[in-house]
């Protein structure tokens, strides 16, 4: 994910973007909290299931947004989708 054409999502499988959220979120996680078990612990998730999430990119909405909480991020997310005036053409 090194090169600009893999750092613009817009030309990335699915995939391939939740791997690359779970590469960020884990770099930031070892700044803050060193270990996979300490971090899971702090946000009530299972151990299994943040370590999978790290591994795998996959894990539920509602775990996810626990992450970035605990990660004291969420500001980031909910100015993701902060209201534009775009108009969408089909």
């Amino acid at each position: 994910m090194d090169n600009d054409l893999n750092a613009d999502y817009s030309f990335l499988s699915s995939p391939a973007i939740t791997k690359d959220l779970a590469r960020k979120i884990k770099d930031i996680r070892k700044k803050k909290f060193k270990t996979q078990v300490i971090f899971a612990k702090h946000i009530g998730l299972t151990y299994a299931k943040y370590a999978r999430f790290e591994k795998t990119g996959l894990i539920q909405l509602v775990d996810f947004i626990e992450v970035i909480k605990g990660l004291g991020r969420i500001d980031e997310l909910q100015d993701l989708f902060q209201s534009r005036d775009e108009i969408i053409k089909w």
